[in-house]
Order: structure tokens, then sequence, then C-alpha cells
């Protein structure tokens, strides 16, 4: 049998593609065959140019994200048929039984798996917020018992206040509140989507410099009060292989108004936003999946914007309760205190190696299992 673990991503947002790569290298890192699927990369090409539409029309509305998340949606209509047959077949043939689900719109796709394989296949459903978001949430709707014979893991306890497991960012030590820059990373996810854009005044007239994600050359602004823009590749997509065959993190690089268009390969994860998040003092933004993982990691607070969907919600109910986060609107009324951005940092230092890293427990598992068998 097959000992690689296929971890299946989307792209739909960095948030279930990125922890996906921390995962096949931190696996990989400890002698486990690793490799990654993007849901995309299943779809037609016109349902791909849709998701493309709705990013952008997310971006020009946080509005018309939230009512999107209200449509109830079935993703198999998305999918190309020849595009499934074809990767059950390689997994079949390849007898792939080890598996671990970021998306619900897996799910559909690993149930034909199963009863195709005729061989014992384990996959672990990983929950990377603290609620289920939309993908589980329409395969829950559109299949009750869509968890029997898969294995759930989730990485909060929002009702124990509980981080249950974390993700290896597989970068350099967080940093403690000393050693961090004072500047504020201002961003709205992969996406580009929430309230972000209209908070930039206000931290400025507070003292702040602010380190500004923008996600089109047109929302690359001059560098005014010590403001410094980065953006990712606009033309990169999630979905797209490099020319040696493997998924990537986003090509990144710092823009300026006289030059947005040169974006080098991002080796590592730390050579990405996540470099600059690690450096600051706090993160401005929704509390999406991917901005916990990144908080935790880095030991960078966050400022708590308002959600993308109930979900979100919770992420961000979280994030207060434990320390790590403080509410956009509670901060505004404290003055925009520095002294509350360094307490939490300290909880955050706190917090190190507190949390077991799923990767590596995912490992010690296998390990017991194979001494088993």
């Amino acid at each position: 049998m097959n000992n690689t673990v296929t971890i299946l991503c989307s792209g739909f947002g960095l948030g279930f593609y990125v922890p996906g790569l921390l995962m096949e290298r931190r696996l990989t890192a400890l002698g486990i065959q690793a490799e990654i699927e993007v849901f995309e990369t299943l779809m037609s090409d016109s349902k791909k140019q849709q998701t493309d539409n709705s990013r952008k029309a997310y971006q020009q509305s946080f509005a018309v994200a939230l009512t999107s998340q209200k449509i109830p949606g079935d993703i198999r209509g998305s999918l190309d048929a020849a595009a499934v047959e074809h990767l059950l077949q390689q997994w079949k043939q390849q007898e792939r039984q080890r598996f671990i689900v970021l998306s619900g719109h897996w799910v559909h796709v690993m149930d034909r798996y199963r009863e195709l394989a005729g061989f014992p296949v384990e996959a672990d459903l990983l929950y990377i917020d603290a609620d289920l978001s939309p993908s589980w949430k329409n395969l829950r709707r559109l299949n009750p018992g869509y968890a029997e014979g898969y294995r759930e893991v989730s990485m909060y306890d929002p009702a124990a206040r509980e981080i249950l497991c974390s993700i290896d960012a597989g970068t350099a030590e967080a940093l403690p509140a000393a050693a961090k820059n004072g500047r504020l990373v201002v961003h709205g996810g992969g996406w580009g989507i929430g309230t972000f854009r209209e908070k930039f005044d206000s931290l400025e007239s507070a003292g702040y410099e602010l380190d500004i994600a923008a996600y089109s050359p047109q929302e690359i602004g001059e560098a005014i009060h010590g403001r410094r823009y980065y953006m990712n590749d606009p033309e990169w997509r999630t979905w797209k292989r490099d020319s040696s065959g493997q998924y990537t993190f986003p090509p990144f690089a710092e823009v300026t108004v006289s030059q947005p268009d040169h974006y080098p390969p991002c080796r590592n994860y730390q050579d990405g936003m996540y470099g600059v998040i690690r450096q600051a003092s706090a993160v401005i933004s929704k509390p999406g999946g991917g901005a916990l993982i990144d908080s935790l990691a880095s030991g960078t607070p966050l400022v708590l914007l308002d959600p993308f969907g109930p979900h979100e919600k919770i992420n961000s109910d979280l994030w207060v309760e434990l320390g790590y986060g403080i509410r956009y609107g509670e901060w505004a009324e404290m003055g925009f205190d520095r002294e509350a951005l360094r307490k939490l940092a300290d909880n955050l230092q706190s917090a190190k190696g507190r949390y077991p890293d799923y990767s590596a427990s995912y490992a010690e598992q296998l390990s017991a299992a194979e001494g088993r068998s």
C-alpha cells in the first residue's frame, strides 16, 4: 500500500490552502511522504473564472461577500466529471490510503473514492475554524451524516475556550513583544475582503505606521505616514503548479506605485506576508482561520474586524477570550493603546509550545499504527 499522506486543500481562501502547504512540509520534515491536491483543479475553466469574478466582487463589497454565504450551494455542479474520474483512478492505481481534508467540498470526492478503492481508506476531516465554515455547512445540509467513517479533528473547542492543536508555520521563533517593530499589518485575508481598508486613517492618526496588504495594483498608494504596501502576485492562482510541478506559496513582494510588478517566488512561508506579520506589533484583520494560525505561530496579536460569517464570529470570540486578540471597537475606545497590544503579545508568548502541532501528532499516530500492524 502507498504510504503517501494526501492533503486536500481548497483555493477558495488561502486559509484552506496555506495550512495544507505547511502540513505537507512539516510531514516531509518528519520523514513522511506527503502531497497536496487543490480542489479547484477539478473544476471546469468557466467555474474557475466564476471564482475569480466572485473574489473581485467580494473585494468591492463586504456586504455582497456576506450575502453569498447565506445562499445554499452544491459544489458538485462545479466539478469536471472527467477530471474527478482521472484523479480517482490515479489514487486507486497508487493505492492512496491516507488523507487529510481541509474543505468540505472534497468529501463528495472522498465518498466516491472510498466506494471505488476496494481497500481501507482513512481520512481526517480537519476543521481550521472554531465553527463549521461554509463548505462544511453546505456539506452538512446535503448530507447530515457526512462524517461517518472519517475522523473529525477540531483545532479549537470554543465551548471550553481551548485550542486543541496548532499548525507549525515552519519558521523562526515567535518574537516577544519587546522585539516587535511597533508597526501594524492591515489585511483582508487571502481574498482581500472585510472592512480593513476603512481603518488606515484612524490608525495613522493614533501614531501607527502601517504595513498594508494590497490586492491589485490600483490599491497601491503613496508611502505617506510611513506606509508600506505588500502584495501577492495578482496573476498567481492556488490551483496552478509551478514549473517543477509543485504547489507554492504565493509569489510576494513589497510594492510601490512605480514598481508594482515583480514578484519573486516565495520559497518559505516566512518569505511572504507571514514574515511581515511576525515582526509587527499587531494584525488588523477579519478573524479568519488563517489569521488565527498566523497569530499563534508568530506571537502577533489580532485586532479583530467584522467577521466574514458566523464561523469567524466564533473565531473572534475565542481569540478575545483567550487574551490573544481584541475587537477593533474596544481597542479604539481605549485610544488604540500600545500597552494593550503588548499584553496580548505577552499572552501569546507565554502560550508558546502549549498546543500540540497537528502534523507531529499525526506522524506519531501513523508510527504507532505501523508499530501495531
